[in-house]
């Protein structure tokens, strides 16, 4: 599991400096609105890279060989039900008030925490399947 760990963190880290180079070459293109949200992605994903290094942290120095599901990363797994949980209201509150731009920015929050859930049991499978 270790090593689906470090992918995983790998993973984080690429997609920081992707959304980091796009916010770049937006802003020097003018485009003030793209470059805002995708300033708004690399947060998030920065934001879920320090919390999964927080709760992952105690599992340094423990034999990871035993663990044999998802249930490793349990504490990080419930961080994907617990934050979105306001998103989804202020998604409702933009929907009602017609506010376009909070409303994709909200939906994009909720994206791409159902993607970085998905990446990381994505993750946990494979190296399961290579275990066995």
């Amino acid at each position: 599991m270790n090593k689906v760990k470090e992918k995983y963190l790998s993973f984080l880290n690429e997609k920081i400096e992707g959304y980091k180079r796009t916010v770049e070459a937006y802003k020097a293109e003018g485009r003030k609105d793209e470059a805002e949200l995708e300033r708004i992605k690399a947060n998030l994903y920065e934001l879920f890279k320090a919390l999964f290094i927080t709760d992952t942290k105690q599992l340094e120095g423990k034999d990871l060989s035993r663990y044999k599901d998802i249930n490793l990363f349990a504490d990080f797994l419930l961080r994907f039900d617990t934050i979105p949980a306001n998103w989804k209201v202020f998604l409702e509150q933009a929907k009602e008030n017609n506010d376009k731009v909070r409303q994709i920015i909200e939906e994009t929050k909720l994206e791409i925490v159902m993607d970085l859930k998905e990446k990381l049991i994505s993750m946990v499978n494979e190296e399961l399947e290579v275990n066995v």
